[in-house]
């Protein structure tokens, strides 16, 4: 029964290791992995080159928004001065 026990044993070793052999991965990848390596490493530079830009047009707009916030607290200031010297609709200013 012991014998039968790891003989049955030493059987199931060696069909999952033949399994893992002729089942396992190959030493090179097929053609069609390479096409797809090929294709995701253009996709990569692709999108790497997008970013750039983007940050670049980032940075612009960045520096853009200081002027533009400036130009508009002048002009916030202009119209709440202008309020307080125009009497509300239907008042005369005496």
């Amino acid at each position: 029964m012991k014998i039968l026990k790891r003989l049955t044993g030493i059987a199931l070793v060696l069909v999952f290791s033949l399994s893992f052999l002729t089942i396992g991965c190959t030493k090179y990848a097929s053609p069609d992995d390479l096409k797809k390596l090929d294709e995701a490493q253009k996709a990569a530079i692709s999108a790497e080159k997008e970013l750039e830009q983007l940050k670049k047009e980032r940075a612009d707009l960045e520096r853009q928004v200081s002027p533009k916030q400036n130009e508009y607290d002048d002009l916030k200031a202009q119209f709440d001065e202008l309020k307080t010297e125009v009497p509300p609709a239907g008042e005369v200013k005496q």
